[in-house]
Parts: structure tokens; sequence; C-alpha cells
């Protein structure tokens, strides 16, 4: 027996409590306003990714189709930072978009693994909503970091 899509999504909906579970967890480590409100944001998008896979039906699922989204590559030229206490906005953000391309590359990976194009068109959507969170976070730290260096 094959993965299915089922199986997928319930893969899908465990990342997405696991990165939430994540986010959450280290708001009471972060003292910066700024970079508490990031954490904190993002861990309300991947509660809502969780909510809104749930509510997924297969039959929906299997119409999802992979967008093309640009990856900027920051986070693949930056080095990872442990979330602390003196944590800044930048640790954050750079945290945050290396968990994202995690999560891209998971899903990536898997994608180009699997022998069943539906569940394969799954994989590769997901991978591109996982890197459309890291552009958008690639973004927002190329307007607020890069503005301040």
């Amino acid at each position: 027996m094959g993965i299915t899509v089922k199986d997928v999504i319930e893969w899908a909906i465990e990342r997405e409590e696991n990165a939430y579970k994540l986010y959450s967890g280290i708001l009471d480590k972060i003292n910066d306003p700024g970079a508490k409100a990031m954490i904190s944001q993002l861990a309300k998008e991947e509660l809502s990714h969780k909510e809104s896979l749930e509510k997924l039906s297969v039959k929906k699922l299997k119409n999802l189709k992979a967008q093309k989204i640009q990856d900027l590559k920051i986070a693949e030229y930056l080095k990872d930072r442990a979330i602390t206490e003196a944590s800044t906005l930048q640790d954050v953000l750079v945290f945050a978009m290396k968990r994202e391309k995690e999560a891209h590359d998971f899903y990536a990976r898997f994608a180009k693994e699997i022998g069943n194009p539906d569940v394969k068109d799954i994989l590769e959507a997901l991978a591109q909503q996982e890197l459309r969170h890291k552009r958008d976070i690639e973004a927002f730290y190329d307007d607020v970091i890069y503005q301040e260096d």
C-alpha cells in the first residue's frame, strides 16, 4: 500500500502543529518586543495553517496547484540562530526563515520521491506554500534589517 493523500494531510497537519508549538514555546524566551511580536504572529499563522488543513477535503486538496514562488535565498546565506532571552528581531527572523526553509525542503524532497501523481502535486503545492512563508519573512528581513545596516 502506498502513501495516500490522507497520509499527506495528516503529516502536514502534524508539521504545522509542531511549528506552532515551536514558535509559541519560545515566546517566553524573547524579551525584544519586535521579535516577540514576530514570533507570536508566526505561531498564529502556523495554527491557522493547521486549522485550514484540518478543514480540507481530499477532493479540495487534489485541486490544490503549486504556484511558482520566487525564493529570495536570504536564509541560505545566514547562520542559524538559537532563540534566547537576548534574541533580537534579526535573530528571530533568521530562525524563522531557517524553519520555513526546512519545511519547504521536506515537502519538496518528499515530492521527488513519491510515485502517486495526486500526492506528488499536493506535496509540491505544500512545498510552495512553505516557500511563500520563507519569502515573506525574507522580504520583511530585507526591508527592516538590511535598511538598518
